[in-house]
């Protein structure tokens, strides 16, 4: 952190960031957060005045439209959170996923954005044409997929193969 003299004994302290945390946290885990993020960590329950970023665990939409009124106007960043040294042990949907076989967990607002995040440049040279299949139908996505699953363990030409 600079600190700036302007004369006559005045310094002036650029302002650090705050940081509200909505997690379980005790105080040697704020206090390192705040270390490492040089930043003001506070705990959601002290009284604090536009924050620069929420933290909260995985919740409900309700929790997060709470907090968004609690605090007009400031990021809110859901966290999965594991750490053994603090002994933290927040897990969430997408974690959950991911420590199940999941590679990845994108979010994408259109086709386009999901088709841009999903092809990177070395899958190009070695993409496929697809084959057209109509989609059975499902009363959920997670159903699909199981289809989709099913589909491929009984074909198993269908089984994705894996890369040389």
């Amino acid at each position: 952190m600079s600190i700036e003299h302007v004369g006559d004994g005045i310094e002036i302290v650029p302002a650090r960031r705050t940081v509200v945390t909505a997690l379980p946290l005790k105080p040697a885990a704020r206090a390192r957060l705040s270390e490492l993020m040089n930043a003001r960590v506070v705990d959601v329950r002290e009284v604090v005045e536009h924050p620069d970023l929420v933290l909260t665990p995985s919740s409900s939409p309700q929790l997060i439209g709470a907090l968004s009124r609690r605090f007009p106007g400031t990021r809110i960043v859901v966290v999965e959170l594991d750490d053994w040294e603090f002994a933290i042990e927040l897990p969430g949907p997408v974690k959950r996923l991911l420590n199940n076989g999941a590679a990845a967990y994108l979010v994408a607002d259109s086709l386009e954005d999901l088709a841009h995040k999903l092809i990177a440049p070395r899958d190009v040279t070695h993409a496929e044409t697809p084959a057209v299949h109509e989609l059975p139908s499902a009363e959920t996505v997670d159903d699909l997929v199981m289809t989709f699953l099913r589909q491929a363990a009984d074909e198993p030409s269908r089984a994705p193969r894996t890369r040389d």
